[in-house]
């Protein structure tokens, strides 16, 4: 198991800074959380690249900043969009490449979107994760709030019909939004985690600074260990609630103990 942070902690700062900073803190493990398209030009990436190693660091996955807009491009009810939008995403396995990652975390399509049932949600996934396998790259669908396999009953019939390879990032704060249970959806897709966001909460207050809620970690990275293929978890938050870098610092040293 391995223990990062996203650079979606340091949002908006532009991404090679926010790679920096992540260096600087001490991060061995990131995941990039790119900003707008200019990002995933060759010479931006290679400047992203170079940074990482000069640190050490490992990038073990890649979030689009057109997750917000998935819905609309993969899962529509207009399917001739389809094809253009994976040859959009091309982009970002290329990017993966570049950058040594395996993993590009997907959003999905929105609860809203009723006509979009999971058969053919999948059907559509399946698509755009067999052109990123021609790449060498897994996509990893997201349990997020509001999006169809942010849910439980959605994720069982994600079981049925996602191709075995698609890979799942779990993300407790989105699994606390959603008032999900935690431990029932890492016992649905424990066998194709590649990695999760790590965030505390307490009650209904989510999004908090490990340690800084009431969340049982102890219980959570033993499961991780014993359960699942997760290979890395990473600190993923909302800048305002950071009260500093060294906060930071500090949450990577007490997570490390796990590994």
């Amino acid at each position: 198991m391995k223990i990062g942070l996203s650079t979606g902690c340091f949002f908006p700062l532009e991404t090679t800074l926010a790679v920096e900073k992540a260096g600087r803190l001490g991060a061995k493990y990131i995941e990039i959380f790119f900003n707008t398209h200019s990002e995933l030009e060759e010479e931006y990436l290679l400047k992203i690249k170079r940074i990482a190693d000069s640190y050490g660091m490992q990038i073990v996955s890649i979030h689009p900043y057109t997750s917000a807009i998935e819905s609309f491009m993969f899962f529509s009810k207009f399917d001739y969009k389809l094809e253009d939008s994976i040859q959009l995403y091309e982009a970002y396995f290329k990017a993966c490449n570049i950058l040594g990652c395996k993993y590009v975390v997907m959003h999905g399509c929105l609860m809203s979107y009723d006509f979009m049932d999971m058969r053919r949600y999948c059907d559509n996934l399946n698509r755009l994760s067999r052109r990123a396998r021609e790449y060498g790259v897994y996509i990893s669908q997201e349990n997020v709030y509001n999006f169809k396999c942010g849910y439980i009953k959605n994720i069982e019939e994600f079981l049925k019909y996602a191709d075995k390879d698609i890979k799942f990032t779990f993300d407790i704060k989105q699994a606390v939004k959603a008032r999900q249970s935690i431990y029932r959806i890492l016992d649905l897709v424990k066998d194709r985690i590649s990695h999760v966001h790590i965030s505390d909460y307490k009650g209904r207050t989510h999004s908090l600074v490990p340690f800084d809620g009431s969340f049982g970690f102890d219980r959570f990275f033993r499961y991780l260990k014993e359960n699942t293929t997760a290979e890395a978890a990473l600190v993923e938050l909302y800048s305002p609630v950071i009260k500093g870098d060294m906060q930071l610092v500090n949450t990577l040293h007490k997570l490390e103990k796990y590994v």
